[in-house]
């Protein structure tokens, strides 16, 4: 384990980006019907970088391409828990599910790792 914590670097405004994340809390009634509820946190700060896959999918009728992004912050982020959806990160106007949540105390002592996928068929010019 390294001894070097960089958790001042990974969250000075510099280098970091700043997310909004959207928590859906769901309940099933008694008559099997879903209801949500949303929660957003805005101005989460953490590193944002770009991850794969980002492929071109061709299809008879219709194309599209996967974006992937990886997200380090000390926000607790959450994959699919029981009562909860994925959580989505809202950053630079797209909309990613967190598909893959790790711990990741290479950065320092409570931050998080997460893998994320566009939830947008199309989106805008890069």
């Amino acid at each position: 384990m390294p001894f070097l914590d960089v958790s001042d670097i990974v969250l000075d405004p510099d280098f970091a980006d700043s997310f909004s994340v959207i928590r859906r809390a769901q309940v099933v009634a008694n008559n099997g019907v879903v209801s949500s509820t949303e929660t957003t946190f805005a101005n989460i700060i953490g590193v944002v970088t770009m991850s794969s896959p980002n492929d071109l999918e061709r299809k008879d009728d219709y194309q599209f391409m996967t974006r992937s992004i990886t997200v380090v912050c000390k926000f607790a982020l959450q994959g699919a828990v029981t009562g909860y959806q994925p959580d989505i990160i809202l950053w630079r106007g797209q909309r990613h599910l967190v598909k893959h949540v790790s711990p990741y105390p290479h950065f320092g002592q409570g931050f998080y790792e997460a893998e994320c996928s566009s939830m947008d068929n199309t989106e805008g010019p890069v």
